[in-house]
Formats: structure tokens, C-alpha cells, sequence
């Protein structure tokens, strides 16, 4: 037995040896850095080291948790920002030469004391005024800074909500910070947001409004009527409008195309004709937001924002009866979740057991079932399997767009049907894809049991393109 032990001993110090060896090896072909340190001004930190004497074009790599940056050759310090308070942060440092080789890692570790933030901030233009909102933290605070432009408003650490009048026409990024009662504040919280036209455009194929609603499809009709019944400066506008120049589009905020028939998925003539085209795609190119959905989605590609021929799943006609309930997933392969995305506000969310994220959008009945989604994306991208994450990140990259939400039951990177299009190239507009046929805005021959969420999803959209 005494035998059994040492021989034991023997073998964990030799793996002890060799492990020690291969870190000294590492460790001699590539000097760590020297003296890290670093400083905290406001809300960003800098920190700083000392490269190794004699040596030239190695590569400082700065990890903090999972995300790693490589800097220029030889740099010295990196700065970073936003830090929150009252969190444990972890910086390690290493050096790369050309060969792929590290350094062993320097190690700095830091927590700003500080207020707690406020959260969910928000804002809504109404004429030439911003309401701002948002929620408390858990902490109490003793008062609450806000800077717009050239003002600074000091409020009580209780408001949730403050009026902004006579905002001039731009562009702002809205700060928040928290004092609390010992007088330490909080990191600051931005909330960008563009004050300028307030309107929003219906557009669709019909002469005008009396047509839309008098021979439109009973889904176009019914989204008309709530947006009409819920926004008062929104408006019908036609493609034909658009084509003879009797509209100005620079007086939308946002533009919404709801294409959503029954007959058809092919785009009306009218909206591709070139003077139709060059206009609509003026408006966004210059910051126009727009909003389409089911069919109305193609028009992404027919404006140039979207380029590459993707696989599209369409499904159309009249539709089937169907007992069940149908959802949204918003935890992209169970990995990125966006149920606090400014689209979903108000909506309750179920985190399912396998870990995704999901929430009703249509109960049993008669379901059209309008899809216009882009589907088998890991294999057109040639990046398969399914749950490769190298194809979400080619996919959100080459097309600037945060990956919003699937149908309830996928699981990983197969199949995208809501979107957001950031500001991308020529294109500074921001856009809401929404494809998802389970999204309709008039269940037929019964009331949709999760109606409420259709509508507070299409507001959710508008009321945030219009912060854009």
C-alpha cells in the first residue's frame, strides 16, 4: 500500500515538472508585461504596463471575461468604458508575438463604488418636447442628474418620469447619473435619441384611405385602423403619391408597410417603379425610419439595404384551422437573448425548460400563417451546423442588424423573422423587419387571446424607430 502511494507521488510530481518546465519555456520565449496598473476617470479606465526591455511588434491582448481585444504592437496602455459601479471587474494582459505565441498574463482587478444606475430609460417626442422615463434602481439615491444638449436637470431621487420642452431639431445622447446619499454617483446611462419629425406614414398600394379600408385585406385594415385610433399625426399615404411627388416624406418619422394578402406575396408594380424606389430609398438613406412586415419585407432588398440572396421561407393563401398556441423566441440559439429589447416592452416572457425564451402571439383558430422569413442561414453561409456560432456573428455583421426574434420552437441560428436594421453605409435610417406569419393583425372568424401583444409589439416599434 505504501508502495501504491509513492509511486502515486512520483507521478503528480513528474506532471508537476513538466507542467512547470512548458510554463518556463512559455514564459522565456515571451516576457509578460511589467508594472500594470490603472486609473478611473469618471466613467472610463485606463490602464497602462510597461513593455519588455529589447524586445519590438509584440501584441498586447486585454481579456475581461469572455471578450478579448488585440491592440496595435507595442502599445501601452488601453482604455475602456462604460464601468458600472458596484461590480467586480477582471483585466489580464498578455503579449503576442508573430508566431501566435503568449505571454503568461498580468492580472489587475478593481470594483468602482459608486450610486446604483437607473434603468430602462426611455423617451417619447411629443411636438417639439421629450418625456423621458425610467425605472429606480433597488438601491434609493438621493437625486438624479439628466443632460440634454446644453441643459442639466437635477431631480429628486424618487422621479421617474420629467418633460423636456423646446428640444431643438437633432440628434442627442441623453446621460442619467444617480447620486446617493454619501455622494458617490453612479455610471452614467445614455439614451440616444433624435428629435425631428413626428408623423407617421401607412403606405400601401390603394388610391387612399377609404380604399384601404373599404376593399384593403382585412389584416391591412384592421393595423390602419389602430394606428389611425392610436397615433394622431399618422396618415394613409399611397405608392402613387409617392411616384407623382404630392407628398413629402421628409414630415415621417417612420414609414409602415403592412403587405399582408392573401393572394399574393409578388410586390405591387407600383411600389418597385423606379421614381417610387429612388424616393423611398432617399428617405431612408437620410434617416427615415421604416417599418414592414410579412410580404412588405422584400422591399429591404428592393432598396438595397439587404444584398445577399438568402434563403426565404414565404408561406400564402388563405390559411388552415389550428388548436394551438403560437410564439416568439427571443434567446437566439438559447445563447443571445434580447427579451429586454425596446421592441418587446410590456410583454411577458416564459423562459422555456431547454432555455429558450419565448412569448404568445396567436391562440388557437384560423391562422394565415403569412410567413416572410430567411431561413437555412448557417448553410447558405456554408458555416453549418445549425448552432455554429460563427454564423450569427458572419450573419449580424455583414448586415448590421440585432437578430431579434424566430418562431418559439427553434433553437439555434436556422431561421431569422424579426429584425432590426441599424444605420448601415449610405443607409442611416433604422428599420423593424417583422416576418413571422403567426404575427397577424386580425385573426380570422375569432379574437386573438394574444391580441394585446401584436399591438403593444407594432407600438413597441414605432414609439422606438422614432427615438431614431
Amino acid at each position: 500500500m505504501k508502495s501504491k502511494h509513492l509511486v502515486i507521488m512520483g507521478l503528480a510530481m513528474s506532471v508537476f515538472a513538466c507542467q512547470k518546465r512548458d510554463l518556463a519555456i512559455q514564459s522565456a520565449q515571451i516576457p509578460p508585461v511589467s508594472e500594470l496598473s490603472y486609473t478611473l476617470n469618471g466613467d472610463t479606465i485606463l490602464l497602462s504596463w510597461k513593455m519588455p526591455a529589447g524586445l519590438d511588434g509584440l501584441i498586447p491582448v486585454v481579456s475581461e471575461g469572455a471578450s478579448s481585444k488585440e491592440l496595435a504592437s507595442n502599445s501601452t496602455t488601453y482604455k475602456y468604458g462604460i464601468i458600472e459601479t458596484n461590480k467586480e471587474y477582471t483585466y489580464l494582459v498578455k503579449l503576442k508575438d508573430g508566431k501566435g505565441n503568449l505571454s503568461l498574463g498580468e492580472l489587475v482587478k478593481f470594483r468602482r463604488e459608486g450610486a446604483a444606475p437607473i434603468k430602462d430609460a426611455s423617451g417619447e417626442q411629443n411636438d417639439n418636447g421629450v418625456l423621458l422615463k425610467w425605472t429606480l434602481p433597488a438601491s434609493p439615491v438621493a437625486k438624479i442628474i439628466i443632460k440634454i444638449g446644453g441643459q442639466t436637470i437635477e431631480l429628486a431621487g424618487t422621479a421617474t418620469s420629467y418633460q423636456v420642452n423646446n428640444v431643438p431639431i437633432g440628434t442627442y445622447n441623453i446621460s442619467f447619473v444617480t447620486n446617493n446619499s454619501a455622494g458617490q454617483s453612479s455610471n452614467t446611462v445614455y439614451l440616444p435619441f433624435k428629435v425631428g419629425a413626428t408623423a407617421v406614414a401607412y403606405i400601401g398600394k390603394y388610391a387612399d384611405s377609404l380604399s384601404l379600408l373599404s376593399t384593403g385585406d382585412d389584416d391591412e385594415v384592421a393595423a390602419a385602423k389602430w394606428l389611425f385610433a392610436n397615433y394622431s399625426k399618422s396618415r394613409y399615404i399611397s405608392f402613387d403619391n409617392v411616384k407623382n411627388g404630392v407628398v413629402d416624406l421628409s414630415q415621417f418619422r417612420v414609414i409602415w408597410w403592412n403587405y399582408d394578402l392573401e393572394t399574393t406575396k409578388d410586390l405591387p408594380s407600383v411600389a418597385t417603379d423606379a421614381i417610387v424606389v429612388s424616393r423611398l430609398k432617399a428617405y431612408y438613406q437620410n434617416g427615415g425610419g421604416l417599418l414592414l412586415n410579412q410580404f412588405a419585407v422584400q422591399y429591404f432588398w428592393t432598396l438595397g439595404r439587404m444584398t445577399e440572396p438568402y434563403f426565404m421561407g414565404f408561406d400564402q393563401g388563405t390559411g388552415f384551422n389550428n388548436p394551438d398556441t403560437w410564439g416568439i423566441g427571443v434567446k437566439i440559439n438559447r445563447k443571445h437573448d434580447f427579451s429586454t429589447h425596446p421592441l418587446y416592452k410590456g410583454i411577458a416572457m416564459t423562459t422555456q425548460g431547454d432555455g429558450r425564451v419565448t412569448f404568445p402571439i396567436i391562440g388557437p383558430g384560423w391562422k394565415e400563417n403569412h410567413n416572410a422569413v430567411i431561413i437555412r442561414i448557417p448553410e447558405y453561409l456554408k458555416l453549418e451546423p445549425n448552432d455554429n456560432d460563427a454564423a450569427y456573428n458572419k450573419f449580424i455583421s455583414d448586415n448590421n442588424i440585432e437578430w431579434l426574434g424566430q418562431w418559439d420552437g427553434i433553437g439555434d441560428y436556422w431561421m431569422a423573422g424579426v429584425m432590426e436594421l441599424k444605420p448601415k453605409g449610405s443607409y442611416q435610417g433604422s428599420a423593424i423587419y417583422i416576418g413571422i406569419g403567426g404575427i397577424e393583425w386580425k385573426q380570422n372568424f375569432t379574437t386573438n387571446v394574444y391580441q394585446s401583444n401584436v399591438e403593444k409589439m407594432y407600438k413597441n416599434a414605432i414609439d422606438y424607430l422614432k427615438t431614431k
